[in-house]
């Protein structure tokens, strides 16, 4: 069975949308799911819509402003020609099982609009149950429009009875559920996110009593198979200017969201949209700790057109679910969207979904994060902090407790580099989960200032050797974080490193290195991270010397030491190398490896210090010539190309090496493709980079992992 998913489409400022002849020309699909957003009642106003105001000042004029406009735009939509053909040429679109349709906050009311009061303040008010009304009605209208009109029929006018209440006790709840397809699909759920939606609180829902029991019964159901459930808005998904996912970063998730993820026993497969874009998200993450059975892919943007510079790609999704579904199997995944060229393009390339009757076969980790917490273990964290703790935060005790979690831990660090000649602060996080899922947080750090602060970093280095050899691990690893990140952040990615790689045992280096991700990281650039990498030279270089002092010692003879880069992280550590009158050749002899992935630094400061000038050990580049995060650097940064956009490498040496991750299925524009689990390939390249004392490239070729190709670069399959 075949379902295409995807949302997001205005008529009005996007007339032509080729989108629907490319799924008709390509995709021979059973089912046909449209998840919101089938009109834009206030696209652009980005948040600020009128409409809520007009209606509160004038009820009436303003509502009947507010229905005419709605129908005006639903007919829009139906007058699309490609989209009409689609719908019309589908044989099941009068089956609500073969045709589902939902909305979300366009096709509802207007932006982040909720269903239900909230607190006493007007933005956080429930739509209206008069307007709540007319949207059930004319998005009636518009479903029984796609199920049943004649090819090329005229839009009916707006209903005369568009002004009526809904009848007594009836819901406009667009919750369905079913088997998909002619009843030998699997179960799906069609969830509302907004008739029932509150404002966000702790203990907040969005699904409502009813809906939600019956997606906690299905979830729960043990060893049935694979569930479909779809939704409007996403579950987690990091958002830049809203918060409408069940759970959003730094406010409380709605109830359900948790409730859900921890209730589930069998493999559950969320489809959403919003987001204009397409993600995915892999296995989602419980609040608190701990992964789940639910795994999110999105398609958005179906046909959104721009927003000033912003082009959104015209994006679907396709889902091939096996007839095994009860069972186990292969769940196919594509995720398609349409470059300027107008070629369309695995966006991003995804591999197979394996499952069984109870659960997902593989860890599954996706592009997206969910809450930070979510990354956290049990075992000690060692963390050399080179920022400065908040004011009040405990600045001078050596137990800084977060009973609310990990995310607290930013009210503590700031993103605010230490002046002048600063040591790292050395701290080793416990995070202990107890019964109810709450962390107890306890660092250990600050134990003295001044001379007895390399002897403190010392000791902290080598507890994490220590715990390394009595556990039987493979390899200790030095990670400088990259942009943007937070003190919490640069700990969960570090969490997430040994999650991936429990062979390793991770040693943080938290730094500033710019204040924000994603495209404003890039529009500051890499002249932030490099002001950030130059104020910390002297931190880095300590913490250097003290890691190849323990690294060293005899009793650790066994692990392989590893200096990983990431990101960001390779400017710090250029900085420090070439900074120091000092041979690191030698200050860095006992360490096995340096690793740099996804450096974002410029080609020719790399060549022009031969690929960090005196440091006399294996250096390994990993690339992906996609990467979307270094597309942009690269463009508003210049001058020059940075590694892995330039078009060649060369290697300065024979132990220099690139390792170019861009044909990696799965990979696509991925930044980050170290710590997620992408394919097996992308994998046990990673693992050896990370755990073996000796990497040899040719070996690996042999292996089939890597092919040769030239000048120092291996493409890895």
């Amino acid at each position: 069975m075949k379902i295409v998913f995807t949302s997001c489409m205005d008529a009005e400022r996007v007339p032509e949308q080729p989108i629907w002849r490319r799924i008709a020309q390509s995709e021979e699909f059973d089912v046909l799911m449209l998840l919101g957003d089938q009109i834009y009642m206030d696209w652009g106003d980005l948040g600020a819509s009128g409409w809520r105001e007009l209606i509160a000042g004038k009820p009436d004029k303003g509502l009947e402003a507010f229905a005419i406009e709605m129908h005006r735009r639903y007919a829009l939509q139906w007058g699309v020609a490609a989209f009409q053909q689609l719908i019309c040429g589908f044989a099941g679109r009068a089956d609500p099982a073969r045709l589902l349709l939902t909305w979300d906050d366009h096709d509802y009311a207007w932006n982040n609009s909720l269903g239900v009061d909230g607190a006493d303040d007007a933005y956080r008010h429930g739509v209206p149950a008069r307007v709540k009304a007319v949207s059930s009605r004319l998005f009636g209208q518009f479903v029984q429009q796609l199920r049943g009109a004649a090819p090329g029929s005229t839009y009916p006018v707006l209903p005369e009875n568009w002004n009526a209440p809904l009848p007594a006790g009836a819901s406009g709840s667009l919750f369905w559920s079913g088997l998909l397809g002619d009843a030998s699909g699997p179960p799906c759920l069609l969830l509302d996110t907004r008739w029932y939606r509150q404002a966000r609180a702790p203990d907040a829902s969005l699904l409502g009593p009813q809906q939600g029991q019956q997606l906690r019964e299905a979830v729960a159901a043990p060893d049935a198979g694979l569930l479909v459930v779809a939704a409007g808005t996403p579950m987690a998904y990091h958002y830049l200017l809203s918060q409408q996912a069940w759970q959003a970063h730094g406010q409380p998730a709605y109830r359900e969201y948790d409730e859900v993820l921890g209730a589930a026993r069998r493999p559950v497969l969320f489809l959403g949209g919003d987001v204009h874009r397409n993600a995915w998200s892999g296995r989602l993450a419980q609040t608190h700790g701990g992964g789940s059975r639910v795994v999110q892919l999105l398609s958005s943007g179906a046909a959104i057109g721009s927003y000033g510079p912003k082009r959104f790609a015209p994006s679907y999704g396709v889902v091939t679910v096996p007839d095994s579904w009860a069972t186990g199997g292969e769940v196919g995944v594509a995720l398609w969207a349409q470059d300027k060229t107008g070629q369309w393009m695995p966006d991003p390339p995804m591999a197979p979904l394996r499952f069984g009757a109870g659960d997902w076969a593989a860890a599954l980790h996706g592009e997206a994060q969910s809450r930070l917490d979510a990354a956290a273990d049990a075992q000690p964290l060692a963390i050399l902090a080179a920022r400065v703790r908040r004011s009040g935060a405990n600045q001078f005790k050596q137990v800084v407790p977060a009973p609310k979690g990990i995310d607290d831990l930013d009210d503590v660090y700031a993103n605010t580099p230490p002046d002048g000649q600063a040591y790292p602060e050395p701290l080793e996080l416990q995070a202990q989960m107890d019964s109810d899922g709450a962390a107890e947080l306890r660092f250990m750090g600050n134990i003295s200032q001044g001379d007895g602060r390399p002897a403190e970093i010392q000791a902290v280095i080598r507890a994490a050797f220590e715990r390394a050899r009595q556990a039987q691990k493979k390899s200790v690893v030095l990670f400088l974080h990259g942009f943007g990140k937070s003190f919490v952040a640069g700990v969960a990615q570090a969490y997430g490193l040994r999650a991936t790689f429990p062979e390793c045992e991770p040693i943080l280096y938290s730094w500033e290195a710019g204040r924000a991700g994603g495209v404003f990281a890039a529009l500051t650039g890499v002249a932030r991270a490099q002001q950030a990498a130059v104020g910390g030279e002297f931190g880095v270089r300590e913490m250097l010397k003290a890691f190849n002092a323990v690294a060293g010692d005899a009793a650790f003879a066994g692990l392989a030491k590893v200096v990983l880069a990431r990101s960001a992280g390779s400017l710090a550590l250029h900085q420090a190398l070439i900074g120091a009158d000092i041979n690191f050749g030698g200050q860095l002899a006992h360490v096995d490896r340096v690793l740099l992935s996804a450096p974002l630094m410029r080609w020719s400061e790399f060549k022009r210090n031969g690929s960090f000038r005196g440091l006399q050990r294996p250096v390994v580049v990993t690339r992906n010539q996609n990467d979307q995060t270094l597309a942009f650097a690269n463009w508003f940064d210049g001058p020059g190309p940075i590694i892995g956009r330039e078009p060649g490498f060369v290697a300065t040496g024979a132990d220099k090496i690139c390792l170019d991750f861009t044909g990696s299925a799965g990979v696509g524009r991925l930044h980050d493709y170290l710590c997620l689990e992408i394919n097996p390939t992308q994998i046990a390249v990673h693992r050896a980079l990370l755990t073996q004392k000796h990497f040899d490239p040719q070996a690996a070729v042999q292996q089939g992992l890597l092919q040769a190709a030239g000048h120092g670069i291996f493409n890895v399959h």
